[in-house]
């Protein structure tokens, strides 16, 4: 009988979305023609149409303007392009970044000179007036970059607020959205966000493809160059297919979002269950905003590494924090920045859900954590 597998890792990467693999099948599958989204011809442009189709989807996402929609292949790449963009452009000038954000932008203080990190504190949030002290010490600043949503935590920091702060003092303000969009609502105008960036496969569209989104800033930050494509921001030809398939994921996550009433159900019954199997249990971010499908917990004294092997033995994914992280020795990012103990943060595990998990699905890890730490607590 053939292994049965849940899968609990969405803020690693999500399943193929049914919707974006019905729009790149066909795509995929053409043995006749390729679709080349430059070439003026019939097939050329048909490919043109998948990416324009897309665009307006990703776009309606965030409520952004199709024009502000930049295809790449993803959001490591967009962070990078923002980052290298005002080191370069303003050399003199000071770039803020959230402190325990993904690996694409928190190298940046070991390649640029220029980069300082703004703190967050016990709760995994930016204290406006931290932001505000940083900002007031620096000559001048010319960018902040905060991921939108922590991707271990799921702590969802203030943007509007923060948002003012920023433009208050003649910064451009950027945002990780990764962990985000698809899973709360994003509205770029709203919030006055200058560049966002997003990557397709957290919310099931195919991987290696993403946006950076620019707003109305006069700013258009550039990584590859050589052809025209992307408005020339982003030479190379595009991935029709990938990026077809962004698209219908965008949609499907957006569709989501109007019909979830309770988004974070599955999320507080696993937390609940956690309480009642352990008392040391230890909720990361708990007392502040977090994404509906995120949940970042420790117990002291266990080893998170074994855990993650002895649920993998019973078919179950999850993980321990990021994935450009997770198998290292090293401590979770995050939970360095907000000042947790180290031997809590080497006990962390994370459990993130999506557009397929099932309420079984979390009954299942229930069943099989209380066994192994019922185990772990005999030895």
């Amino acid at each position: 009988m053939e292994k049965t597998y849940i899968y609990l890792d969405y803020n690693s990467s999500a399943p193929l979305h049914p919707n974006a693999w019905e729009v790149m099948q066909p795509i995929l599958s053409a043995s006749s023609a390729a679709y080349n989204a430059s070439s003026v011809h019939y097939f050329g442009r048909l490919g043109r149409k998948f990416v324009e189709t897309a665009r307006s989807q990703v776009a309606k996402l965030v409520n952004a303007e199709v024009n502000q929609v930049i295809f790449n292949s993803g959001a490591t790449e967009g962070n990078n392009t923002i980052l290298l963009h005002f080191a370069k452009e303003y050399p003199n000038e000071t770039i803020l970044i959230t402190n325990g954000q993904h690996p694409s932008i928190m190298e940046a203080l070991n390649i640029l000179d220029n980069v300082k990190v703004i703190p967050l504190d016990n709760n995994g949030l930016i204290q406006t007036s931290a932001l505000e002290e940083l900002i007031n010490q620096e000559t001048k600043v010319s960018l902040v970059s905060i991921a939108y949503a922590n991707n271990e935590t799921g702590v969802i920091q203030n943007v509007s607020e923060l948002s003012d702060i920023v433009h208050k003092h003649g910064a451009l303000l950027h945002c990780d959205a990764t962990q985000s969009a698809g899973r709360i609502p994003i509205n770029i105008k709203q919030d006055a966000i200058d560049f966002l960036t997003l990557s397709s496969h957290k919310i099931g569209g195919a991987q290696g493809v993403g946006a950076l989104i620019i707003g109305l800033c006069g700013q258009s930050p550039s990584m590859l160059f050589g052809g025209g494509q992307e408005k020339h921001l982003r030479a190379g030809t595009q991935n029709v297919a990938g990026i077809a398939g962004f698209g219908a994921a965008a949609q499907a996550s957006l569709q989501n979002l109007s019909q979830y009433k309770n988004p974070s159900y599955l999320r507080d019954k696993l937390e609940n269950k956690l309480k009642e199997l352990s008392s040391d249990i230890i909720i990361h971010g708990k007392n502040a905003p977090r994404l509906p499908n995120t949940s970042f917990f420790s117990i002291k004294g266990m080893n998170a590494q074994n855990i993650l092997m002895a649920l993998d033995l019973d078919g179950i994914a999850i993980s321990n924090g990021s994935a450009c992280s997770s198998g290292s020795s090293k401590s979770s990012s995050a939970l360095k920045a907000m000042g947790i103990d180290k031997e809590i943060a080497s006990s962390a595990l994370r459990i993130s859900t999506g557009w397929a998990t099932k309420e079984s699905d979390i009954d299942a890890f229930l069943y099989a954590f209380e066994k192994i730490i019922q185990r772990m607590e005999s030895k």
